[in-house]
This record gives structure tokens, C-alpha cells and sequence, in this order.
């Protein structure tokens, strides 16, 4: 069973901040997934929501700001600041990742970043179909994951009809049916957000090539601290402060 760390290791550190980043990397994940946003002079920052609220103490909406305005305001966890994309591929480097797309208008700025990290594995996920639609057509040679919360067979279908290469699903809609019809169609599947460690050992045993996203990846990777003891970079973690609001589950 494949773990991807949930904006980096978000049941650890602020979600999607570069020590969250790194903790998932050191912890040994199989893939880091994060979100996208495009800041007022388009730039591609990580961020899941509209605004800051749930990571800082401003309102802010990002698409508001500049990067330079952005990058003023320190987060919950008092250390770090919202991250560029550009950081966060070089930060990850070899490490698989997949990048959500949260809104449209993206694809642009997101391209123009991507070619400056030709080597780094990298899948576009998102709820924003048009705009895989729209990478389709542009870069054929991306990996494309549609993403679903309630219609499994819908996203299904619109997988298989735009050649994606997989999806990820509400893990309440994995079933033995929505599993059969994505593997028919030679679909990879990967299950979000899976923060329980009975559940998650269930799916693995149920349906071994699903891979789960989780805010928890400790709970899932055999001796993670053995890891993280053995890796110099953990001579100086992270601050895992974590934010004060409960992380959401998408």
C-alpha cells in the first residue's frame, strides 16, 4: 500500500508549509500532496483555502495579495510563511508529488514553473476538471488525476473519455463496484483523507494498489522514527507547532 503524505504531513506540522513538506519526505513517503493557488501577480503559492484564516491570523484572501505581500504574514506555527510552488519542487526534488489545483486560471503559471523542474515526478490532481481538460490538451505527457467526492462513476467516466491516468475518491466511495471500474479502465486510485489507522490497515488489506492519502503517514510507514533518527537533516527538525483550528478533510 502506497502512502501519500496529506499537505505534507498536515497531523504533524501546518498543512502545506515547507516543514510539513519536509517531515513528510523524512518520514518516507511514497508521494507528498499539497494545493495551488495563484496570488494577485500569478504566482503559484500552497495554500487550500480562499484565504488564510486556517493558517494565520489574517483574513486575507491569496488572490488578493501579491507574493511580496504574502510572504509578510507569518503563519500558525509562527515560523513559516506561505511557500512559493517553486520552493516546494525543489524542497521535494526526487520525492513523487501530486499537485492539487484549486482554482481555475492556473494552468499557465503552472507550466511555465513545471519547466523549470523537468526531473521531478510530478501528477496534477484536481476537483477542476476543465482545467485538466485544458492540460490534456496542452501536455499530453502529464500525469492527470481527477478528483471526486460524491459520483464515483462519473469521474469514472470522465477519466477514461479524457485518457487520465487515474483518480482519487472520497475513500466512502471505495467499493468493490467503483474499484472494479476504475481498474477495467486501467485507472490508478488513490483514497482521501484516510486519518484512521484501523481504516487505513482495512483498505490496504481490501485493495492493496489503492494508495491513501493521510494527514498521519507516520501510522502507516513500518519504523518511520528509525528513519527519520538515521537522516542527518533530523539533527534539526521542524517546529511541529500545530495551527489551532481542526484540519479539514480536503
Amino acid at each position: 500500500m502506497k502512502i501519500i503524505g496529506h499537505r505534507g504531513a498536515a497531523g504533524l506540522a501546518l498543512e502545506n508549509t515547507l516543514p510539513s513538506l519536509e517531515l513528510a519526505r523524512l518520514l518516507g513517503v511514497d508521494a507528498i500532496e499539497f494545493d495551488v493557488r495563484k496570488t494577485a501577480d500569478d504566482q503559484l503559492v500552497l495554500c487550500h483555502d480562499t484565504d488564510l484564516s486556517d493558517v494565520s491570523e489574517s483574513g486575507e484572501k491569496v488572490s488578493s495579495l501579491t507574493l511580496k505581500q504574502l510572504q509578510t504574514i507569518i503563519l500558525k506555527d509562527e515560523q513559516s510563511t506561505i511557500p512559493t510552488l517553486r520552493a516546494a519542487l525543489k524542497m521535494t526534488g526526487n520525492i513523487p508529488v501530486l499537485i492539487e489545483i484549486k482554482q481555475t486560471g492556473c494552468i499557465e503559471a503552472l507550466l511555465e514553473v513545471l519547466h523549470d523542474f523537468p526531473s521531478n515526478p510530478v501528477s496534477i490532481v484536481s476537483f477542476k476538471l476543465e482545467e485538466l481538460a485544458h492540460l490534456r490538451r496542452l501536455r499530453p505527457d502529464l500525469k492527470l488525476y481527477g478528483l471526486e467526492r460524491t459520483k464515483p462513476f462519473d469521474i469514472i467516466q470522465f477519466a477514461r473519455e479524457l485518457k487520465l491516468d487515474g483518480v482519487g475518491l472520497n475513500f466512502w466511495l471505495l467499493n468493490p463496484l467503483t474499484y472494479w471500474l476504475a481498474k477495467r479502465q486501467k485507472l490508478n486510485v488513490y483514497v482521501y483523507t484516510v486519518n484512521n489507522r484501523l481504516l487505513g490497515r482495512f483498505i490496504g488489506l481490501l485493495y492493496p494498489d489503492v494508495a491513501i492519502c493521510t494527514n498521519h503517514p507516520e501510522w502507516f510507514i513500518k519504523h518511520p522514527y528509525l528513519r527519520l533518527r538515521s537522516n542527518r537533516a533530523w539533527a534539526t527538525p521542524p517546529n511541529l507547532k500545530k495551527p489551532r483550528k481542526k484540519q479539514k478533510t480536503t
